[in-house]
């Protein structure tokens, strides 16, 4: 085989390393986040202490004990440790999860979070990450045996980073989904096996001596000293990383922020630096000369990327209209718009690197160290961009400063020619007149942004309407409820805490604007726990006030809900999930069997948990994996309906350490309290009819939903990667999965509560008010697709079916009082309708008289 047929099919082994690489460092990421938490210090953690280990890996590729390693050999060597690594921590990750709930404890202070955060991921990717780091420094030492023309660094990082670009698509577009992590962690490790096989088989019958030097072409020891190259190499990967940090949350905003929306912009930077990695020898054959105008460039394409990055809602909006409906069109939408916006940066860093590590390995002949120091420096963007730039500075001067880092290593502008420091001038006139809104929030028509608060994580951004109403809203796409709906959300705490005789602890999972949890400090002698894991949400509760105010047996901590309920602590009479939109990237493993155990695991004997769903958010696949998730762990489970409404309906499943049970007597003791009565008196709870009347099913209707969906687990996620489809063609009506439950036979509530002991004819009167709560459903979803006739006709049912159901004859009572003026008969017919379906009621007829119909 001549020299440059097999430098291709080197460049293919390589790319196969990539991909194996990515595809490993995307899964152990997930898996490493269902252990550690999704906050800040935890996710940041993991990214810094697996480029550490590329750092120390490629670092260790130069030391002369493995530069005595014939190459291929070597090669076979450091794919076969990435390989038996990768197995090794289908162990390691679970144990080490475990031992950081114990060490961690729920609500850890900041330098044990940090530390924890840190050491852990280090303990079980080091070795992975050695290994995989130390590829690059050795597979160019093999391929220069072949062709040692000083020119292959900048080919096998292309090759390498779009072999990572392969490993990306087929890690969330195919394997995880299909196989769960676990067993694309063997895929991926196979695939190192692959590559250490055919590496070692070549190392066999390789002739090359272990220790022969590779000649290289001779340089002029001009330009950079050592030193300024080193310097050059760690600031560029410091700057690349944040910019790719940086990007990442800024596209967030305008994209859907599901699990595929990270895949396409990953996808996109690693496809832009491989470019530049193919194209560097063609474009800038003369590394050294070529270092200034890269870098000159790179700060003018971050201008771009700005004046880009402002385009891409509407670019977004219109690529879907475009390409049609479809998770997969979706996420080529959004690759297209990522592209639009890191093309141009990202294809000047690959050739940046290329340039640069190449000009390193001509002037010492050892690759390893410079991949060492752009990694190190990589390895700090994440604390110092992410954490510090971002949040102190925003958006604007964090990529300002990023632009102004590029232009500091340019060498004196007396080194350049006129037109040279003409375009410096100007790059740093475009950086410092950056466009502002980089943070891209938009407020809906008619509203305005009252507070935007730019995180490490999140930007959370509160929306006043013209009517004085707010709303929290994150990451310009999840509204986290508002003022608007605050009798809604006080029901979500409410609902669930008089489910339970005398509740005395509290755990509330997801305090958003805090109405909810609120809701709870009206309940005497409870004490409630409030967890959120956004920061800047628990820093904007005082923007809800008065609605939500907090009483002082209510504490918030801020900390990841999976982490909290799994740390050693307080069990709790009453666990409240609230809702959780499941299509947001990690909010699926707020829905599986392990979370749903370890809530379990925290509850006191007879305590009850709740689980809010949000139907308007839901499809029925999707629900159904939920229901018969939450059926794995609470057998015994009902579902009750937060409140009648179609346009955004929510459903509660609720379970408990035994069979659910009832007692109205117990319940109007409860309301003895007058706080709590008053409080409940706005939200029509004061009467256990009306309470017990949101029930919607019990524990066989919800086995028979759920029929044989999938489990939604740690290791197989079901929801986290299904969930996007709802995202992905234009929006149903909010109603339209309710239709399809109420279309459903459901057995009557009196069934299910005859063996608390409740009289006969009270639960008689339960039947009759769910029956006409099921046509004033039907009513209302009526009335939302326009049919008046059909909506009245069913209200008109609800109010014959049960006397104590009041709420279709209060709607009736208010259509005739609007349509006496402009339909006198109208109004007048309705009104007799209601005086014959309840004649007991005496508001129809005296507003008959009062109207003079």
């Amino acid at each position: 085989m001549s020299p440059r047929s097999t430098i291709r099919w080197l460049y293919v082994l390589f790319a196969l390393s990539g991909a194996a690489g990515l595809g490993l460092q995307l899964t152990w990421t997930r898996r490493l986040s269902l252990g550690l938490g999704h906050e800040i210090p935890a996710t940041y953690g993991v990214i810094t202490t697996f480029l550490l280990g590329l750092a120390a890996g490629a670092w260790l590729a130069d030391r002369p004990w493995i530069r005595r390693i014939a190459p291929p050999l070597a090669c076979g060597l450091v794919e076969g440790a990435s390989g038996l690594w990768a197995v090794a921590t289908l162990a390691t990750i679970p144990w080490l999860s475990e031992l950081s709930w114990r060490l961690s404890g729920p609500s850890p202070g900041p330098g044990v979070h940090w530390t924890i955060s840190f050491l852990l991921p280090a303990a079980a990717l080091l070795p992975g990450t050695l290994a995989m780091g130390a590829t690059l420094p050795v597979m160019e030492r093999w391929v220069s045996e072949r062709m040692p023309d000083g020119h292959r660094v900048g080919p096998l990082y292309a090759a390498n980073t779009a072999g990572a670009v392969a490993g990306i698509l087929l890690a969330v577009g195919v394997l995880q989904p299909s196989l769960g992590f676990r067993e694309t962690t063997l895929a991926f490790a196979a695939l190192n096996g692959l590559c250490a096989c055919i590496c070692l088989a070549a190392g066999v019958s390789a002739r090359t001596p272990a220790s022969l030097e590779i000649p290289v072409p001779a340089v002029p020891q001009t330009g950079s000293s050592p030193v300024r190259l080193a310097g050059t190499l760690f600031l560029t990967g410091f700057l690349g990383l944040g910019f790719e940090i940086l990007t990442v949350r800024l596209l967030g905003q305008s994209l859907e922020n599901t699990v595929y929306t990270y895949a396409a912009i990953l996808a996109a930077y690693l496809l832009g630096t491989a470019l530049g990695g193919a194209v560097r020898n063609r474009l800038a054959p003369r590394a050294a000369a070529a270092i200034p105008t890269l870098l000159l460039s790179l700060a003018g394409s971050l201008v771009v990327a700005a004046w880009v990055l402002r385009m891409t809602p509407p670019a977004h909006a219109r690529l879907r209209s475009m390409l049609g409906h479809g998770t997969v069109a979706v996420t080529v939408s959004e690759f297209l718009v990522a592209a639009s916006v890191l093309a141009l940066p990202t294809v000047l860093m690959g050739m940046l690197f290329s340039v640069l590590t190449q000009e390193a390995r001509q002037r010492t002949h050892r690759l390893g160290s410079a991949v060492a120091w752009n990694t190190l420096g990589g390895s700090l963007a994440p604390m110092v961009v992410g954490l510090g730039m971002l949040p102190a500075m925003g958006s604007r001067w964090t990529l300002a400063g990023l632009g102004l880092g590029y232009l500091a290593l340019l060498p004196g502008l007396r080194e350049f020619r006129l037109p040279g420091k003409a375009a410096a001038l100007a790059v740093l006139a475009g950086l410092v007149l950056l466009p502002a809104g980089l943070s891209l929030q938009q407020p809906p028509p008619g509203a305005r942004l009252a507070v935007v608060r730019e995180g490490p994580g999140d930007t959370v951004a509160v929306v006043e309407t013209a009517d004085g109403n707010r709303s929290l809203r994150v990451n310009n796409r999840f509204t986290m409820g508002g003022t608007a709906s605050a009798a809604a959300e006080r029901r979500h705490g409410h609902l669930p805490a008089l489910l339970h005789p005398d509740p005395h602890r509290i755990l509330f999972l997801g305090v958003g604007t805090g109405i909810s949890f609120a809701s709870l400090g009206a309940h005497p002698g409870a004490v409630a726990d409030g967890v959120e894991l956004v920061p800047e949400t628990v820093a904007l509760l005082g923007e809800f006030a008065p609605h939500n105010r907090f009483g002082t047996n209510l504490s918030v901590h801020v900390a990841d809900a999976r982490r909290f309920v799994r740390a050693p602590g307080a069990a709790y009479d009453i666990i409240i999930a609230d809702l959780f939109h499941p299509a947001r990237d990690g909010a699926g493993s707020l829905y599986t069997v392990e979370q749903f155990q370890a809530i379990r695991s925290r509850l006191t004997p007879g305590g009850v948990f709740c689980q809010w769903l949000p139907l308007f958010q839901l499809d029925l696949p999707n629900l159904q994996t939920i229901v018969r998730t939450f059926l794995e762990v609470f057998p015994d489970a009902d579902a009750f309906l937060l409140r009648f409404n179609a346009d955004t309906p929510v459903l509660g499943l609720v379970g408990s350490t035994g069979p659910l049970k009832f007692d109205p007597a117990t319940y109007t003791r409860r309301l003895g309290n007058t706080g709590l009565r008053e409080a409940l008196r706005p939200l029509g709870l004061t009467d256990p009819l009306a309470f017990l009347g949101l029930w919607f099913a019990g524990p066989d209707w919800l086995r028979d939903l759920a029929d044989d969906a999938p489990l939604n687990t740690d290791d197989a996620p079901v929801v986290l990667f299904r969930a996007p489809r709802t995202l992905a063609g234009p929006p149903p009506p909010g109603h339209a999965l309710l239709v399809r439950l109420l279309e459903r036979h459901r057995p009557a509530g009196s069934g299910r509560f005859a063996s608390s002991g409740i009289d006969g004819d009270w639960l008689a009167r339960l039947d009759a008010y769910e029956r006409a709560r099921d046509r004033y459903l039907a009513g209302l979803i009526a009335e939302s697709q326009g049919n008046t006739a059909q909506a009245e006709t069913a209200f008109l049912e609800s109010v014959r079916l049960s006397r104590d159901f009041t709420a279709g004859y209060s709607q009736l009572i208010s259509r005739a009082s609007l349509r006496a003026r402009t339909d006198p008969a109208g109004a007048r017919r309705l009104l007799d309708q209601l005086i014959e379906a309840a004649p007991d009621r005496p508001v129809a007829r005296d507003l008959r008289t009062k109207l003079g119909l």
